[in-house]
């Protein structure tokens, strides 16, 4: 009796201390496009021209659940599109964000996980022109902030969606003085949630 009722006292002592909060990591390869600012494209327009088409990749990690930090990198090809003198064109972030994002529905299993980050990291630029004068390239710091849902259908898989605005810093006799420079976009990407 004595043994049962330790083994009792035991078990109703586990179930009440606090469980140790779950760290959980993720990876997101996404598709988007690119927006506003330096595009000169509308929002609705964006999608109808390929040169607007992104692809990249976002792998991060929460931490006890709310805050996280993720490596997001992010590649157009054609960033300025072709003609009017432009031969090729690209611009490649990638950005170092730290996430705040609460999830509902918990970390396991099906859930949501809105949430907003805010970033700095490289900002590559490349325009290559039939003008020798006039080719270009730059790696410039720059900072993003962003907003989107992470949607789980099960523990290990899910969906992301989101929209972040890039903006370089500016660069004076190549000194770096953190005022806002003069690239600056928006991009809507959707993709692959992966959580492990």
């Amino acid at each position: 009796m004595k043994l049962v009722s330790s083994i009792v006292a035991i078990m109703i002592g586990a179930l009440l201390v606090p469980s140790p909060a779950r760290a959980d990591g993720f990876i997101a390869p996404t598709i988007g496009v690119n927006f506003g600012g330096s595009t000169g494209t509308k929002p609705i327009d964006a999608a109808q021209d390929s040169s607007n088409l992104s692809v990249g990749i976002a792998a991060g990690y929460m931490f006890s659940g709310i805050i996280g930090l993720e490596e997001d990198f992010s590649y157009n090809p054609s960033f300025f599109g072709h003609g009017g003198g432009i031969d090729s064109s690209r611009v490649a972030t990638l950005m170092t964000n730290v996430i705040v994002g609460i999830p509902i529905g918990g970390q396991s299993g099906a859930g949501i996980r809105p949430y907003a980050s805010a970033g700095l990291g490289l900002i590559n630029q490349k325009v290559d022109t039939s003008l020798t004068n006039f080719n270009f390239s730059s790696n410039d710091f720059g900072y993003d902030l962003g907003v989107g849902v992470m949607g789980y259908f099960a523990t290990h898989i899910g969906v992301r969606g989101g929209v972040n605005y890039f903006r370089s810093f500016d660069r004076t006799d190549g000194v770096l003085d953190f005022q806002p420079g003069h690239l600056n976009f928006f991009r809507g990407s959707f993709g692959v949630l992966v959580r492990f």
